[in-house]
Parts: structure tokens; C-alpha cells; sequence
């Protein structure tokens, strides 16, 4: 947990100081917006037996400022809201905590395309108010099929659909692979293309 603890601070002080891409002329700091995509598919069981995810994104959210705003999101199959996107106020930050036990290892697939698409719906274009970040936390390939034709079809759309329009509206997707079986070459890439922070952990302790 200390290594993982380690890496979440490193990476919220990216997300939260880092400046961003464009220097624009308002006359107040960008607002952190920060949303946080957590694997949940069964994979996860081995990788991370202990559910070290549920402390981790209780670090996350106690890093965060009471003016950032904020969103958790579970996936697997499906994507599900874990906590509702909204300023992180101290009843947002409560409602976290509350619902960081919810996290679970037992959903199927692996739909990161899915994930990143339903997180980021509303950020069409860029917007200078806001500093955004995604944090993209996987263990696993794309895996949307049992099909493997349609599992290569989802991930060249991140890379050719996703990567494009949130590089556009200014969003840096940091992505910490929880497994030496990850697809690295798209993690790597998918942080690198929006000026992101990529990080391998081999084990969740």
C-alpha cells in the first residue's frame, strides 16, 4: 500500500500543479476537474486480492481540494457511477468513502473504451475554467467480446476516436497498469498522447 500510496500522491500533485497546455487570459486559476475510472472485472481478484483499490481511492479523495470537482466510475462489462460527478465538498468526499467499499472484483470484460466514452461525455471541447484529469486504473487488455476481432475494433476506436477528442478538449489521462499482462503499449500511448503520466505497478501492495 505504501508504494501504491506513493504513486497516487505523485500523481494527484500532477493532476492537481501541473499547469495547462495554453496560457489563457482569465482572471482566476482553472478549477481541478478530476474523474476517476476503477476496474472492476474478475481479473482483478488475482491482481489485487486484497481490494487495495477501496484505500486508494480513499487517498485519492482525501488529496482533493474542496473546490475541485470530482467523479468516480467503476467498470467492467458495464460502466456504473460509483459517485456522482460534483464538487468535492465534504459531503461529496463522504459519500467517496461510503461507496469505496462498494468496489468489488466481479464484473466481466474489460471496457475501457466504454469507461473513458461515459466519463468524459460532457467534455466535448476544451474549456480554460477547468484543469481536467482522468485517472485510468486497469489491470487487464480491451476486452469488450468474447470475439476477439471486436475487442481489436474497440481498441483502435480509443486511439483513433477517444485519444484525438480528449487531447482536443484538453484532458490528461493518467494510466496506472495494476499487471504485467496490461496492454501497455495502449496505456503508455493514451497517456502520452494527452500529455498524461504512465505507470506500471506490478502488484497492489
Amino acid at each position: 500500500m505504501l508504494r501504491l500510496g506513493i504513486y497516487v500522491t505523485f500523481l494527484m500533485l500532477l493532476v492537481l500543479v501541473t499547469p495547462m497546455r495554453q496560457v489563457y487570459a482569465t482572471t482566476s486559476e482553472p478549477v481541478s476537474d478530476v474523474r476517476i475510472l476503477i476496474d472492476v472485472s474478475g481479473s482483478m481478484k488475482k491482481n489485487d486480492p486484497n481490494n487495495l483499490r477501496s484505500p486508494a481511492l480513499r487517498l485519492i479523495v482525501g488529496l482533493l481540494p474542496a473546490d475541485a470537482k470530482s467523479g468516480v466510475w467503476t467498470f467492467g462489462k458495464y460502466v456504473n457511477m460509483l459517485v456522482p460527478h460534483r464538487e468535492t465538498n465534504d459531503a461529496w468526499k463522504l459519500e467517496a468513502e461510503r461507496q469505496s467499499n462498494q468496489i468489488h472484483s466481479y464484473g466481466l470484460f474489460t471496457n475501457i473504451e466504454q469507461a473513458l466514452n461515459k466519463a468524459t461525455a460532457n467534455q466535448k471541447g476544451d474549456n480554460p475554467n477547468y484543469r481536467r484529469s482522468v485517472i485510468l486504473l486497469s489491470d487487464g487488455l480491451v476486452d469488450v467480446s468474447t470475439n476477439e476481432e471486436t475487442n481489436k475494433k474497440s481498441r483502435q476506436r480509443i486511439i483513433d476516436d477517444i485519444v484525438p477528442r480528449l487531447k482536443k478538449a484538453n484532458v490528461s489521462v493518467h494510466t496506472i497498469a495494476l499487471s504485467d499482462t496490461a496492454d501497455h503499449a495502449l496505456l503508455r500511448s493514451i497517456s502520452l498522447a494527452t500529455d498524461g503520466w504512465y505507470e506500471q505497478v506490478d502488484t497492489a501492495e
